[in-house]
Order: C-alpha cells, then sequence, then structure tokens
C-alpha cells in the first residue's frame, strides 16, 4: 500500500466515525434549494479529512464538495500555505448521500481520491454504516475490505441490473430521465441508490452491472471512476468520450464491452 492510499484510508475512516456518531442526531441546511441538502455532519467529516491529508502532504491541492468548486483552480482557503501549480489535488466528498443520511437511510459514504498527470491515482470509498471500504490504486486492482473485487460477467442489458443517479431537481428534459425511461424497458432492474459513488463501486463489485449519471461532480465520481476500471469495468461520459472530471460532468460505468455497447446504442440512439 503506498502513503498515498494509507492517507486514504485513514482520512476515509476518520470521517466515517463522525458520520457514524452523528447520524441520526443532525441539523439540516439548504445549500440551493429545497432538495440540495448539508449538514453538520457533511461539514465535520470534511474538515477531519483536511487536516488528515495536509498533514502529510501540505503543498498539495485540495477539492471538496463543502468548500471549493472547479477542479484544480483553487486551493482550499483553510490552508494558505497549499500551493497552487502542486500538480497533486485530492479530490474529496465527505458525505456522498446526504439525503440519505439525513433520513436514516444507511447508503452513502465517504469519497477520497487523488489526482495526478491527467488522472485518478489512487481512491477509496468507505461507508461506515456497513463497515464497506473499498480502495483502489492505478494498476494495481479494486478491492473491498482487502478483498479482490471485478465487475460482473452479465453479457446483455436484458439480464443487468443497473443504477441512475437523478440531478437534485429532476426536470422532464434531463437526459438521466430519458435514458431511465428507455431503460427501464431494457434492464432486468434499474435502482436509485442516492449515492453516485456507491453506484460506481456497485459496479467495481458486481453488484451492479452500470451506472450512469449526466449532471455530477468531480467529488462523486473520481474515486469510483479508478474502482471500476482496476476491477475491470469501463468507466466514460454517455458520448463515448473520455472522462475529464470538469464541474459537472456526466459519468457512464459498465462492466463489461458488450453491456457498453447496448447501453451507449440506447443512450445515443
Amino acid at each position: 500500500m503506498s502513503s498515498y492510499l494509507t492517507v486514504c484510508e485513514q482520512a476515509a475512516r476518520l470521517a466515517g466515525e463522525i458520520l457514524r456518531t452523528m447520524f441520526g442526531k443532525i441539523h439540516v441546511r439548504h445549500k440551493k434549494n429545497l432538495f440540495d441538502l448539508v449538514t453538520e455532519a457533511d461539514v465535520a467529516a470534511q474538515k477531519v479529512i483536511e487536516q488528515t491529508i495536509f498533514n502529510h502532504f501540505p503543498t498539495h491541492r485540495f477539492l471538496g464538495e463543502e468548500t471549493t468548486s472547479g477542479l484544480l483552480t483553487t486551493t482550499n482557503q483553510a490552508n494558505p500555505s497549499t500551493i497552487d501549480d502542486s500538480p497533486y489535488c485530492w479530490i474529496v466528498d465527505p458525505l456522498d448521500g446526504t439525503t440519505n443520511y439525513v433520513h436514516g437511510l444507511p447508503l452513502f459514504c465517504t469519497s477520497i481520491a487523488l489526482y495526478f498527470g491527467g488522472e485518478i491515482i489512487c481512491a477509496v470509498l468507505y461507508n461506515p454504516m456497513l463497515e464497506e471500504f473499498y480502495s483502489a490504486e492505478k494498476g494495481q486492482g479494486a478491492f473491498l475490505n482487502g478483498k479482490p473485487i471485478h465487475v460482473s460477467s452479465w453479457g446483455h442489458l436484458g439480464e443487468s441490473l443497473v443504477s441512475v443517479s437523478f440531478p437534485t431537481m429532476t426536470q422532464a428534459d434531463d437526459p438521466d430521465l430519458s435514458t431511465f425511461l428507455k431503460a427501464v424497458s431494457v434492464c432486468q432492474a434499474i435502482r436509485r441508490t442516492g449515492s453516485t459513488a456507491l453506484n460506481l463501486g456497485f459496479v467495481a463489485a458486481g453488484r451492479l452491472d452500470a451506472s450512469w449519471s449526466f449532471q455530477c461532480h468531480p467529488w462523486d465520481m473520481a474515486a469510483g471512476t479508478l474502482l471500476v476500471r482496476e476491477a475491470g469495468g469501463i468507466v466514460t461520459q454517455p458520448d463515448r468520450s473520455p472522462i475529464t472530471f470538469d464541474d459537472p460532468s456526466p459519468v457512464c460505468a459498465v462492466a463489461n464491452q458488450t453491456l457498453y455497447s447496448e447501453l451507449m446504442n440506447l443512450i445515443n440512439g
């Protein structure tokens, strides 16, 4: 395990302990609208992640959901010593699945990834309620609680269990919804977990066969994209172009080439 992944794990577990302790005891605020929520748990979890990362890598950059937006354009204001042109950037969602968390549904996670040289080089997802810890390093495979994981081998959408992530305020003409309406009669079943990061982790673990979101942020998908690729899956934008980690950006993760081709044809047909 590299020092980067070691710090990833340490930060995620510290944040997870905060989320577990505050579960069911939180105050809710609205960020932009009635559906876009943030809690003191989000903020506290991100704070401990920042502190852990900067204690080990004080010159790295940091992109966290609760402080900044725009990949690789700003540093975290809590640490003015951060070097603006560092090639390393930590991409963090302290609590992905806040609405689930607020309602007491234990489907949420902390997501941490390290971006370097135009790609994600290490990543973790941690669900502290289910004690599930996903981890990956570029070229080293993907793991769940220390055991290797691999994407599923289902060959067609008709056999597949897939997931969709709808935007916070879904509109009738949103591509996520239009794709859902096309896929619902083709796929064996469709789920909406409420966490884009977990959706990608579930694809990596073979629990889901595909997942898509047309409007997610870098912190939603950074860790999950590496997990899926290291587990043998395919991750691109829905139009088949490479993931860029722009904000916002679409993502489509699929277990294998056959399913990928079928889903791309469905989305773009």
